[in-house]
């Protein structure tokens, strides 16, 4: 164990020594999205409120309508910094309206919301003509030199939420996919993306301190959902080698110190406590997994809800029936109800053989205006795979 504990960091290590950082700024509309944060506590006794829902408003794509091209993407994610709201999405292309034909493709791109009442409209900032057809999370020299290659390139891929840090800071973790041909790739870990915006300049930075913040070689911390409570950041990753992804682990970081590996602590349900000890993925490690599931986890988030008086996890199982469920706790590390309640039935979408939706997760954040209870009203976010493309689906729900 401490032989594979030393190698681990050591190619951690060697890893951010052998890649310099990347970082690339954007320009971004003025669009003003104001919520009402929640301040979360870190236990509390949660309310008995049945998790079923009122009403349901299907509001369809998500999509920058008046964009020049035909925008597909599928996966990401929320952020809002600043009271801008952003979405962060997986391989995105841009098709020609009048041709139909492919001009561009990035492995990930940004948007930012133009309104809560309306959220299915969106503004694109970095798929447009000015800015040209590249990632907006950037890739370090090495990885973008294989960007021309049609077969072999570096994905970059969220299907979470951003963590936000404070008014114009927030860190958002990618998972970094190598594909060697059209048939074979491999994960090789998780990277962190550092944002951060001007609101003055109206520009966002986004810089990724390593390569690799994670190597495959332990938990993805960060890639599965992240919460932030009393200024700590706890990042959750699901073990996907060993449990069948079941197995849900725990990390913390005080805000202020996530680039800086030494801060970190790491969950062990043996003793209920947090320790500067990595554990190694070398087997399946129940004794240290903060949510052990009745079923496999797939994409996630984790939130407080005042409606519910507690932690929330709204998520997608590994089962491809395109249903949300829900869990709750009554603190960041539990202990989590793991009925698995179901939230809703999502309609899969008419593709051939795979057309099940995937990359489920949850914004509560568009329900977080003056005179709105917090977590009453979530908008439900997932991938809907169409006979032609994929493309984001947004939905209003409310609970009873």
């Amino acid at each position: 164990m401490i032989f594979s504990t030393l190698v681990l960091l050591c190619a951690v290590a060697l890893a951010g020594a052998q890649t310099p950082a990347a970082s690339q700024s954007f320009p971004i509309p003025s669009i003003l999205t104001s919520h009402v944060p929640t301040r979360p506590p870190y236990l509390k006794t949660p309310v008995k409120r049945p998790f079923t829902l009122s009403t349901v408003v299907d509001w369809g794509r998500m999509n920058d309508w008046a964009q020049v091209y035909n925008i597909y993407r599928d996966g990401g994610g929320s952020c809002s910094l600043y009271n801008r709201t952003f979405w962060v999405y997986c391989d995105t292309t841009a098709y020609s309206k009048t041709t139909g034909k492919i001009v561009g493709a990035a492995s990930n791109s940004m948007t930012i919301a133009m309104d809560f009442s309306h959220p299915n409209r969106l503004k694109d900032f970095t798929m447009i003509p000015s800015t040209g057809w590249k990632p907006a999370i950037p890739f370090t020299d090495y990885e973008a030199s294989f960007s021309g290659n049609v077969s072999s390139r570096y994905a970059l891929w969220t299907y979470t939420n951003c963590v936000q840090l404070s008014e114009t800071r927030a860190m958002h973790f990618f998972l970094v996919q190598k594909f060697y041909n059209s048939y074979s790739s491999i994960q090789y870990g998780n990277t962190m993306a550092i944002y951060t915006m001007d609101p003055v300049t109206n520009q966002i930075t986004i810089e990724r301190p390593e390569q690799y913040w994670y190597l495959n070689t332990t938990y993805a911390y960060g890639s599965f959902a992240s919460v932030v409570v009393n200024n700590v950041a706890y990042l959750y990753g699901i073990d996907t080698s060993y449990s069948g992804n079941y197995d849900v682990h725990l990390a913390k970081v005080p805000v202020g110190y996530e680039t800086n590996r030494n801060y970190y602590r790491y969950y062990d349900a043996s003793t209920g406590g947090f320790s500067y000890t990595m554990p190694v993925p070398t087997a399946r490690r129940q004794s240290s997994a903060v949510i052990q599931g009745t079923e496999p986890f797939s994409t996630g988030t984790v939130f407080w809800s005042d409606y519910h008086n507690a932690f929330l996890l709204v998520f997608f199982n590994n089962w491809v029936d395109s249903t949300f469920r829900v869990l709750s706790a009554p603190s960041p590390i539990g202990p989590w109800n793991v009925s698995n309640t179901v939230l809703y039935h999502s309609t899969p979408g008419p593709r051939q053989t795979n057309g099940f939706n995937y990359g489920g997760n949850a914004s509560p954040i568009y329900y977080q205006q003056p005179g709105q209870v917090a977590g009453k009203d979530l908008l439900l976010q997932y991938t809907y795979q169409n006979t032609s493309n994929r493309y984001a689906k947004a939905l209003h729900v409310t609970f009873t």
